[in-house]
């Protein structure tokens, strides 16, 4: 009996973790757990310890090459994304399954071009005006589309924010040009009456 209690005094000492409520644990090996925010016990040589960040990563997310709206104007888009893994069982799973001892390095170039394909298909079905005066339905509509593709990635989106749109032919500035003389004639309307 004495020597039952030390073996599993040494495999309660030797085998405490501790995960922090940023990083998900997964031990693996005579069972699989996954613990985040809480304390567990590893059985040395029998199950390994690996480990996720569950911390918030920042994905620029910018089209390469010019795409084309829907009124076929051709428009560079800049976003910036803000993803993370997230802290549902199932999907830690599948994020375990594909981002287990990667980089964030590596994730943010996963996630960037799922991100990219999205916005380009986004782009493709919205007219100019509709893109540059609703910039957030816009970052909506992408994250939308984008939501499916990262779930199966064990990802969640924590924000989307469009940072600028730009376009080879001035079209955006002139859309500017026209709201200003638009704003300018309704002001002097209003003054006359």
């Amino acid at each position: 009996g004495a020597i039952a209690f030390i073996l599993f005094l040494v495999i309660a000492f030797t085998g405490y973790v501790k995960a922090p409520p940023d990083k998900a644990f997964i031990i693996s090996g005579l069972r699989r757990k996954v613990v985040v925010g809480k304390a567990a016990i590893r059985i040395p040589f029998f199950e390994r310890l690996d480990v996720l960040s569950l911390k918030v990563m920042s994905v620029d997310v910018k089209t390469g090459t010019a795409v084309p709206t829907n009124d076929y104007i051709n428009v560079r888009v800049d976003g910036i994304v803000k993803i993370k893994i997230s802290n549902e069982p199932a999907m830690i799973e599948r994020a375990a399954q594909n981002f287990l001892n990667q980089t964030e390095d590596y994730i943010i170039a996963q996630v960037k071009d799922v991100l990219e394909g999205n916005m380009r298909e986004i782009i493709g079905q919205l007219t100019l005006p509709a893109m540059v005066q609703d910039r957030k339905s816009f970052g909506e509509k992408v994250q939308e589309n984008a939501v499916p593709d990262l779930e199966k990635l064990g990802l969640e989106i924590a924000s989307f924010n469009i940072q600028s749109f730009e376009d080879e032919n001035g079209v955006i500035q002139n859309l500017g040009i026209e709201n200003i003389s638009k704003i300018r004639k309704e002001a002097s309307i209003a003054k006359a009456n």
